[in-house]
This record gives structure tokens, C-alpha cells and sequence, in this order.
């Protein structure tokens, strides 16, 4: 090669990519017993005396910590032989449950759970109480004898019930605004309510008003307002008559944040009588999302020597994830690719071209992205002890393997997280590794950034 000739030639290397959606942690000391984020009793059975009947309960803790225990106490009068029921999610299953001076309480293997995961407690085997009323339930999480979380929850019991409950809503996605929930129900006697309560699930919010009311001529409804997890509409004598389907909408609300099957109850008092239902659940679905860089772009100058690039646009430096589910599955954010080609039919080499890691100045680091809360909302940072950096993914022509390049297990990364960032201590580092022998160009691969359900 003549003397003075520079060998440096210009290499461009674009990679569009395809960011896939799948849907499907340390504890913080403790000083005292903090509030319950969100609490809700529901019964299988609202007439007075009735047994048989599985009480649910509820809550969301907002305090990350071991458990061991969950109380709740239950109206005067409560009897029967309570038996573990349905238990959610998984790790507190397996418990044994005692009733003992008007309270239940639910008994497991120590268990660390973190605060924005919701736990669901059923409870069968239950004979309500004689007397028609409203009650509070008092619930409290524990971590042996010491008090974690505590909250209140209120169920009416009646002495009748209505026949054909139920609750439909315009949107069951989590979050939705301005949505729209529709209870029916039939008296199974001439009652003339002051009010009706319909409950929603934990942590609906909203201005509501009312919507379509039939049939028109109950009218007399002077107002709706929303306490708690109590829709209450106020009359001035509404009349409800035996075998004539009732139906209210109420408007105006923001659908609760947390994904589950919820049930509400429907209840009517009046001067001379009450009447209440459970209405069939419905499901607000959890979801799993990864939100990542719509492209990335590495440019180079061969120099005759191997290289490594790396992708130096700060919007490219972080990968989100929400995780919803309620299920404390954990989950594993994962990368594909396919060959890195240019236009003339050449290929970087296969085995591990790119590579994830913490870092957009060390190739080589061997720690990860980090990981902080995203926005304001509570969640519970992963734990990703199980990868192992940098990660190295080999390319393919077709069915590229996708390699796991962070990981949340079980019972961690809950909620909304993003990881790395700009201006994080450790941003999402992507390096294409170039051969000294590579051909100029402009190369282009597919890489797709999976989420899936599980550690």
C-alpha cells in the first residue's frame, strides 16, 4: 500500500427496532405501623343469618415488608367453622385461618412482599351475623407480633336480598378515566330506599354523577358521591317495587390502578326495610409492558483494528417496564437480533456483535442498568441478581435466540421501573462489536425487546 494513504474508511451502522410488548428490593426499615394503601370487604352472602358464606378481604400494603399474619375482624354475632378459601397471590397460600373473639386471622410462612402488590384473602365456612347493619372490618398485617399495615373496610348486611344483581363497566382497563359503571338489580320487596350504596373497587376515583336511570319513573335521585370504595346515592324517597328491574349508571370515574376480579355490593336502606345483593365480578386485566428505543444507531471509522461501538443517543440509554399483573410472577426483559448485513451481502460476525451492559463508555462493565421507580407511583425494584454482564447476543439470518438482558424474580419489580437512562449512575449501554477486517457501509439488523412473564 503506497505510503500516506489513509486506511480509514467510513462505516454507518443503522439498526431499526422492533420493541414487543407481552401482556399476559430490598425491605425498608419500619418505624410503625402505617395505613393500609387500599382495603375491601366483600361477602358471598348479605342477608342477615345466612351460612355458609366466604368473606374476601382484600388490601394493598403500603409498606414493604415480611409478613406472617393478616387479621380481620368480623361483626358481633359471626359464627361458623372458617376454612381457608381462595388465597392470591401464591406466596401467602397454604396458611391456616382461626376465629377467635370476633376476629379472623390468617396465619402463614414468613413471606416478604412488596407494598404495591394487592393480596386477596377468602375466607369460607361463615355464618353471618342476626343483626342488619353496616359493619367495619378492621384489617391489619403483621410480621409477628409486630403490626406492619392497618386499614378499615365496611359491608352492609340486610335482612332480604334482591334478585338479579349486577355490574357492568364501559372500559375495565386499569387507569381508564371518564368511564361509566352500570349496576341492575330487582327488589324482592316494595321498598322505599333514602339511599343506595354500590361499591367499587379499591382505589376508584372520579367525580361521578348520574347517568341513565331506569326505569324513569324511580327519579327522586338528588346526588351521587364517592367515599372509600362507596358509590352513595342519596333520594328523597326512591321507589323500588317488587319484580321491577332497577337499573342505575353512575359517570365519571377512574377505574382503580389494580389489576383483579372484583365483586361489589349492592344495597338499599329505607324506613321500614333494607335490601342488598352481590354482584357477579368483573375483571379489570393486569398487564405486563416494556417500553423501548424505536431505533438505535451506532457510526464508526474502520481503522484496521477491532472495535467496539456504541449507541450514544441518550433517548436509546433506557428501557421502561410495567409491570401490572398483580401476580408477582417476576419477568425478564429479553433482546434478539438478527445478522447485522450491509447492501453488498456481508455480515459482521455472528457470535456476540452486540452486547448489553450498564455502561456507555465500558464495553466490558460488568454491572447493569440501573433501576429506579418510574413517575410517582409505588413499585418494588427487581431484583437481577440472576444476569450476569455484559450480555452477549448472538446473531442469526433467521430465528435469531433471545438472550435475557435484565431480570426481575419473584416478587420484585412490581409496578412501573425504568431502566438505566442518561442520566443514570449505569444508562443501558448497546455495543456492536466490529471486526478489523469488516467492509464499509451501512449495516441493518432487527432487534426485537421482549417482555415475559416469570423470572
Amino acid at each position: 500500500m503506497p505510503q500516506g494513504r489513509d486506511r480509514r474508511r467510513p462505516l454507518a451502522v443503522l439498526v431499526a427496532v422492533i420493541g414487543c410488548v407481552a401482556l399476559l428490593t430490598g425491605v425498608p426499615s419500619r418505624a410503625s405501623a402505617a395505613a393500609l394503601a387500599t382495603a375491601l370487604w366483600s361477602a358471598s352472602a348479605t342477608t342477615t343469618g345466612a351460612t355458609g358464606v366466604a368473606y374476601t378481604f382484600t388490601v394493598t400494603p403500603a409498606t414493604t415488608s415480611t409478613l406472617t399474619k393478616v387479621t380481620m375482624t368480623v361483626p358481633s354475632g359471626t359464627t361458623g367453622t372458617p376454612a381457608v378459601g381462595t388465597v392470591s397471590p401464591s406466596a401467602i397460600a397454604g396458611g391456616t385461618v382461626s376465629l377467635s373473639g370476633g376476629t379472623l386471622s390468617y396465619t402463614f410462612a414468613s413471606v416478604t412482599m412488596p407494598a404495591p402488590l394487592s393480596l386477596s384473602i377468602q375466607i369460607t365456612g361463615l355464618t353471618n351475623t342476626g343483626a342488619a347493619n353496616t359493619y367495619t372490618s378492621t384489617i391489619t398485617t403483621y410480621d409477628n407480633a409486630t403490626a406492619v399495615d392497618g386499614g378499615t373496610a365496611t359491608f352492609a348486611f340486610t335482612g332480604s336480598a334482591f334478585t338479579k344483581p349486577g355490574w357492568s363497566v364501559s372500559s375495565a382497563t386499569l387507569g381508564a378515566t371518564g368511564t361509566s359503571y352500570t349496576y341492575t338489580f330487582t327488589p324482592s320487596a316494595t321498598l322505599t330506599a333514602l339511599s343506595v350504596t354500590m361499591s367499587v373497587p379499591p382505589g376508584t376515583t372520579g367525580t361521578p354523577t348520574i347517568g341513565t336511570v331506569s326505569p324513569p319513573g324511580i327519579g327522586l335521585l338528588s346526588g351521587v358521591s364517592l367515599s372509600g370504595n362507596t358509590l352513595t346515592l342519596t333520594s328523597l324517597g326512591l321507589a323500588l317495587t317488587l319484580g321491577s328491574a332497577v337499573s342505575i349508571q353512575v359517570n365519571g370515574l377512574t377505574n382503580t390502578s389494580t389489576a383483579g376480579n372484583y365483586v361489589p355490593e349492592i344495597a338499599a336502606f329505607g324506613l321500614l326495610g333494607n335490601q342488598s345483593a352481590i354482584a357477579p365480578a368483573v375483571s379489570f386485566p393486569g398487564y405486563l409492558a416494556v417500553g423501548a428505543p424505536a431505533t438505535l444507531s451506532w457510526a464508526g471509522t474502520l481503522t484496521g483494528r477491532n472495535q467496539t461501538l456504541v449507541d450514544g443517543n441518550a433517548s436509546d440509554q433506557q428501557v421502561t417496564v410495567n409491570d401490572q399483573t398483580n401476580t408477582g410472577n417476576g419477568w425478564h426483559v429479553t433482546v434478539a437480533a438478527t445478522s447485522f448485513t450491509n447492501g453488498s451481502g456481508y455480515s459482521l460476525p455472528a457470535a456476540g456483535v452486540l452486547t448489553v451492559t450498564g455502561s456507555v463508555t465500558n464495553s466490558g462493565l460488568s454491572v447493569g442498568p440501573t433501576a429506579a421507580c418510574a413517575g410517582s407511583v409505588v413499585c418494588a425494584l427487581p431484583n437481577n441478581s440472576a444476569v450476569t454482564y455484559p450480555v452477549a447476543i448472538t446473531t442469526a439470518a433467521t430465528s435469531p435466540v433471545a438472550q435475557t438482558v435484565y431480570d426481575a424474580r419473584a416478587y420484585t419489580g412490581v409496578g412501573p421501573v425504568s431502566l438505566g437512562g442518561s442520566s443514570a449512575a449505569n444508562p443501558v449501554g448497546w455495543w456492536v462489536a466490529v471486526p478489523a477486517l469488516a467492509q464499509s457501509g451501512t449495516y441493518s439488523s432487527t432487534v426485537t425487546i421482549s417482555i415475559v412473564s416469570g423470572p
